[in-house]
């Protein structure tokens, strides 16, 4: 610990260069890099009393770089060296590492057996529902709208109802699921029939249509697969 304090109080052309982050990071790679080393290159320069290896330490403390997800603006002003410039670089950092986690943590459906696995409950349901998933580019789930509940005919079901939440989600992709309560997953001529009709207004909005799958008792049937759509 005294050494690493040494250390900090040194200035940065002082130190040798397996010391520098950049000289670091251009010799051995960027990889080769501390969370701490990577900080430092992110801050750029430090105090007089402290050089920006020892600052980039002290903002961590005993922390990782995912960490500072949690940080506030106020807690970084607190740290001497820490203008609102700097404050607001790390919070930029901060907030990309959060977006990136929660991209990760979103579902994704790459097939029919995806969307079947996640909404399997429907084939329990005693009355048939109408549930629609909102995807981006890379089939992740943006949100999920109930569109229907109860004994229907899907061509009681309004379009405008799934395409408002479609542009509330921002949304690329659209995938209808719904059930048959009495056991069959086959599609009836009603259900073809309004799955052209959103296909059609899916195309004319700018919309996808990806898929409709009707869940019954022991399997499903998809209208991708079936190259219905």
């Amino acid at each position: 610990m005294e050494f690493k304090k040494y250390i900090y109080k040194k200035k940065i052309k002082e130190l040798p260069e397996d010391l520098l982050p950049r000289e670091k990071a251009l010799r051995y790679g960027i990889k080769s890099l501390s969370d701490g080393e990577l900080l430092a290159i992110l801050i750029g320069q430090g105090t007089k009393d402290l050089n920006v290896i020892g600052l980039a330490d002290k903002i961590l403390r005993d922390k990782k770089l995912p960490d500072l997800k949690n940080i506030s603006l106020e807690d970084l002003l607190k740290i001497k060296g820490i203008g609102k410039a700097k404050a607001l670089q790390i919070l930029a950092v901060a907030e990309i590492l959060r977006r990136i986690e929660e991209e990760q943590d979103k579902l994704v459906f790459n097939s029919p057996e995806d969307v079947y696995s996640y909404l399997k409950w429907l084939s329990r349901e005693k009355r048939e529902n109408m549930i629609v998933l909102y995807t981006n580019t890379m089939n992740q789930l943006l949100g999920e709208e109930t569109v229907a509940v109860g004994s229907l005919n899907v061509l009681n079901i309004k379009p405008r109802d799934i395409f408002i939440s479609a542009l509330k989600y921002n949304a690329y992709g659209i995938i209808m699921v719904h059930n048959h309560p009495e056991g069959s997953p086959e599609p009836s001529t009603e259900d073809i029939s309004f799955t052209k009709n959103i296909k059609d207004l899916s195309l004319k909005m700018g919309f996808e249509l990806l898929d409709h799958i009707i869940i019954g008792k022991k399997g499903y049937f998809s209208f991708n697969q079936e190259g219905l759509i």
